[in-house]
């Protein structure tokens, strides 16, 4: 029986201690929310195919690749399955199933960190920090005046916390670490841009004080929420990196619309201790050193993925 060779990534390893997604026993689960998400990309691939723009029908024409079969591997002594191959489109912005493996990825990463974090700084305690605007109609601006908004309050910590005269307090400046993403949701009445975050800190950042300071910083907004993060941080951090996932939640015509405009812009940031984690490129799993496997084939057939057998062909084969 084939083995593989690759090492274990601590990403990957990370990812499934905690959230267990690579277990045999959730597989079914597994399978079934890749199908829902194949499903929406088909349906944005068909609202780009009658677009007439150049760039719409690029985007098409990675969609129309991505997902159509599924290479696992089952690590039977282990009970694991790992997705061994697939082609994707990278465009996690309009493509769920991009999204939920770049999301996963992330997750992996920064939950690895954590892990180091807690051995060498067990006084530290992850919070999570949901900071709002007011909605808006143009996206653009919204989008704008949250990242620019958070921009100050980033700059007030850096500034207060290398000693600089005269910068202001903050209550990020107990955070020592953090992570966040931006998101954005439409239900009706306007673009609402926000913004998660995972802070560490040995004192709670005091939810009160905090919306002071991003009302005066915004000059429009106060409502923040912050919580600490107990039980399993997967959870947590997951509210984090869903963010790309997100985008599926909106109408075809506002997720088009959404991704053209946040094009090219970062909406994964970090700071202090969680600066410099690393996010795989791929977006396939680590397989298992030295274990036995059996291979497991999938494509997207009559609205969902089935079982098949056969190896993925070439194109044109």
């Amino acid at each position: 029986m084939a083995k593989k060779k690759t090492p274990v990534g601590a990403a990957i390893l990370a990812e499934s201690a905690h959230t267990g997604v690579d277990e045999a026993e959730n597989f079914g689960d597994r399978i079934a929310r890749y199908g829902q998400a194949h499903a929406r990309s088909l349906l944005m691939l068909e609202h780009l195919r009658g677009a007439p723009s150049v760039e719409a029908k690029k985007t098409a024409a990675g969609l129309a690749g991505c997902g159509n079969y599924l290479h696992f591997r089952e690590y039977f002594t282990v009970g694991k399955v790992r997705l061994h191959n697939a082609q994707f489109c990278k465009q996690h912005l309009v493509c769920p199933l991009c999204a939920i493996r770049r999301g996963a990825k992330a997750l992996g990463a920064y939950l690895a960190r954590w892990q180091v974090i807690q051995e060498e700084r067990p006084d530290l305690r992850p919070y999570l920090i949901t900071l709002t605007v007011k909605n808006g109609d143009d996206l653009q601006e919204r989008q704008n005046h949250l990242t620019k908004a958070l921009r100050r309050l980033m700059d007030r910590r850096r500034y207060f916390n290398a000693g600089t005269r005269g910068a202001p307090w903050t209550e990020l400046c107990k955070a020592e670490g953090g992570v966040y993403t931006l998101e954005l949701t439409n239900k009706g009445n306007g673009w609402h841009p926000h913004c998660h975050m995972i802070a560490l800190a040995s004192s709670a950042p005091l939810q009160g004080d905090l919306s002071e300071e991003w009302h005066r910083v915004t000059g429009d907004s106060m409502i923040v929420d912050v919580r600490p993060i107990t039980g399993d941080p997967s959870e947590g951090f997951m509210e984090v990196f869903k963010y790309a996932v997100k985008f599926s939640d909106l109408s075809l015509a506002d997720n088009w619309h959404a991704a053209q405009t946040l094009k090219g812009k970062r909406l994964l940031n970090s700071f202090g201790l969680f600066r410099g984690v690393e996010i795989p490129e791929s977006l396939l799993d680590e397989p298992l050193d030295e274990l036995p496997y059996w291979d497991r084939f999938y494509r997207y057939i009559g609205g969902e993925y089935q079982f098949t057998g056969e190896s993925p062909k070439p194109r044109g084969v």
